[in-house]
């Protein structure tokens, strides 16, 4: 049965699929109106789809009429409807999620009126509207979106109906349900340049996170007044993050992060400075608690650091990744996928920074994930990605300390 969805649902298309017992390769976004020519002109509803990847919002990958396939040509627009004339859909966008590159981690599904403003037409004339997203190959409807839209949007002329989520390699959809007033549909890679799906739930400012590749360096400063936080950064959280990819040995992959407070020689002036979960505390810097499986969505371990009250003679601070007991357990990075390291503002919530680290690593047992480091005054970071062998041990050598 078919989940009816109101503004700020959302639904795990994945689950739902599976509770259907059908999988989720491929799916439709069908987009419906019922025709009408009251105002002198068919309104002629237009269905968009824009992907947005880690590197932000590209103009080859907003899918609609006039731009029939995008996003590495796995999102297809199936041809243009003048008039809603028919029952059913009237347009349909086709997404191969199964095929889509794992960098697409959102894709935004609106409609746009054609010449809405020039004929002064809005949803609050149209009837019937709906989204509704089915599985391709069994038809088997999902989810639909049909709220009142001719209240709820008004003098709207686009509207910005969800969005399909990845997470965690599952995809859920999100019924945000937001108008615009826009002359046409290329207008939208303006007004969703900044997108971020939870301050936009939320009703906030709408900002993206900056997306690092391996040795990028971006100031923290720079991000927090791109993000419209004020004041500066203070306190953040350093979210790290995995998944196992394949491990058949019986026991648990138990990884664990942990911070390393690094003086002008680039080792740690005592062994205090090593933060993990054994020694949570140091001065600015917390370490929230070990997490021996890495089970569940979000961040599997953080640590909370207080730029403020960072002692002005530490210059580094180095966040890694280990696995426990590697050696015995005969795991390694290899066996990780998904791996990412994020900055989080802890006043807004907002994430301003993520470095996926992609899946470089084979036999090593530790990785220096990033670096947050002063420079003039102000506090960096460095996208490190660099592999260890020899585990914990090798790490905290190379930081001046003996294990």
């Amino acid at each position: 049965m078919s989940i009816s969805l109101s503004k700020g649902d959302k639904v795990s298309l994945s689950k739902e699929a599976n509770n259907l017992g059908i999988s989720l390769d491929d799916v439709v976004v069908g987009l419906g109106w019922d025709q009408n020519d009251s105002l002198g002109s068919s309104f002629d509803i237009d269905a968009w789809a824009l992907a947005i990847s880690c590197d932000g919002i590209k103009t080859k990958n907003l899918v609609y009429f006039g731009r029939l396939n995008g996003a590495d040509d796995c999102i297809h627009h199936m041809g243009d409807n003048l008039t809603g004339a028919g029952d059913g859909d009237d347009e349909a966008i086709i997404i191969e999620l199964s095929k889509l590159p794992k960098e697409y981690k959102y894709i935004l599904v609106g409609a746009t009126i054609y010449r809405g403003k020039n004929r002064h037409q809005s949803f609050k004339d149209i009837d019937n509207t709906f989204i509704r997203i089915y599985e391709y190959n069994f038809g088997e409807e999902i989810c639909r979106y049909s709220d009142e839209f001719k209240t709820e949007f008004g003098d709207s002329t686009s509207v910005l109906f969800g969005v399909l989520h990845r997470k965690n390699k599952q995809w859920e959809f999100n019924a945000i349900g937001k108008g615009e007033d826009i002359d046409k549909i290329t207008d939208v890679l303006n007004i969703y340049n900044n997108f971020s799906l939870d301050n936009y739930l939320e009703g906030g400012k709408k900002t993206m996170a900056v997306s690092l590749s391996k040795g990028g360096r971006v100031s923290l400063a720079k991000v927090a007044a791109d993000a419209g936080i004020q004041g500066g950064l203070k306190n953040i959280t350093v979210g790290l993050g995995w998944d196992v990819k394949r491990y058949d040995g019986g026991a648990d992959f138990d990884l664990d992060a942990s911070a390393f407070m690094l003086g002008k020689s680039g080792k740690v002036r005592s062994d205090s400075d090593f933060i993990f979960y054994n020694n949570k505390n140091g001065t600015g810097i917390e370490h929230t608690g070990d997490n021996r499986t890495g089970e569940g969505d979000g961040d599997d371990e953080q640590i909370k650091v207080d730029l403020s009250i960072i002692p002005d003679d530490v210059e580094k601070i180095d966040f890694t990744v280990t696995i426990d007991q590697a050696d015995v357990r005969n795991q390694n990075f290899g066996m990780v996928e998904n791996a990412y390291i994020r900055i989080v503002d802890d006043v807004t919530g907002a994430e301003i920074i993520r470095y996926d680290l992609g899946e470089d690593f084979s036999i090593e047992t530790a990785i220096v994930a990033a670096e947050l480091y002063r420079h003039n005054g102000e506090w960096k970071l460095n996208a490190i990605g660099s592999g260890f062998s020899g585990g914990l041990a090798a790490l905290c050598g190379n930081f001046g300390i003996q294990v």
